[in-house]
């Protein structure tokens, strides 16, 4: 298992291929090895690196209260530790979000970004609070109880029922076994960033709709392209929420497309 010290703590990371560099972050409760597939479809033409979020999979946590800052500081600490050069943030949902701030603070880690479905409550205000009103009545009796597992079931549930759908029980445990971390993220900071802070973003960004995902998730992904000066939008037909893990080939495809060119241009 490879481990390395980032920002206080130990992360587990995976590095598979060769070539120029995406580093791929995972959502809410996920880890690493979610990347599998996109890793298998890229890999033989780019550096794949994945890794666990701190508090997630195999990596540690500390006392430190997360924040998307803070899990924003562990990618730059992970990315200066593994001594790559600058790279292609993927991310999706809290993955996606994390990398807005990523983009936004760490630029000199990046070249580009592949950001799919960030929940910015900020970005989408109004069909955010509709989107909290599905979630939190199905959730909090879960927290209530102190069943984590169940409150896991219900929020993927809600928020990515196609993902859920595909997986069995055995793929559902690695999730389930996060629950601390459903806490974790859900009783953090807000992240509150505005269009007019992503309009200062000088960076190539690709963000991803599904089609099939609550309002709320597809509209961030527009106002993300519609306010970054390079930003480009793809959404996919008959895909929710989890866009690499429901539409797996057609999220290769534009990602490849994507660093194909930001790589080409990083040469000119």
């Amino acid at each position: 298992m490879n481990e390395i010290e980032a920002n206080g703590v130990r992360f587990h990371y995976e590095v598979s291929g060769a070539g120029p560099p995406l580093v791929f972050v995972h959502g809410m409760c996920g880890r690493g090895a979610v990347w599998a597939g996109q890793v298998e479809r890229l890999s033989d033409e780019f550096t794949c690196v994945t890794y666990d979020r701190r508090g997630h999979g195999s990596s540690a946590d500390s006392d430190q209260p997360h924040s998307v800052q803070l899990h924003g500081d562990d990618f730059a600490a992970l990315v200066s530790a593994l001594g790559l050069p600058p790279a292609i943030y993927e991310g999706s949902s809290g993955g996606a979000r994390i990398g807005v701030d990523v983009v936004l603070r760490h630029s000199e880690t990046l070249v580009g970004a592949v950001l799919s479905e960030p929940p910015i409550f900020s970005l989408n205000p109004e069909p955010a609070k509709e989107f909290m009103g599905k979630v939190v009545p199905t959730v909090q009796p879960h927290l209530d109880e102190g069943d984590l597992p169940g409150a896991v079931d219900a929020f993927f549930g809600v928020v990515c029922p196609g993902l859920w759908r595909q997986l069995d029980e055995a793929g559902k445990a690695p999730y389930r076994q996060s629950g601390p971390m459903l806490v974790a993220d859900l009783g953090q900071p807000p992240f509150v960033v505005s269009p007019d802070d992503l309009t200062a973003i000088r960076l190539p960004v690709l963000a991803i709709a599904g089609l099939e995902s609550d309002p709320f998730l597809q509209g961030t992904a527009r106002a993300i392209a519609a306010s970054v000066p390079s930003g480009k939008l793809v959404e996919f037909a008959d895909c929710g929420h989890v866009t690499y893990a429901e539409q797996p080939d057609a999220f290769a495809e534009a990602v490849r497309g994507f660093a194909n060119d930001v790589f080409s241009g990083q040469k000119e």
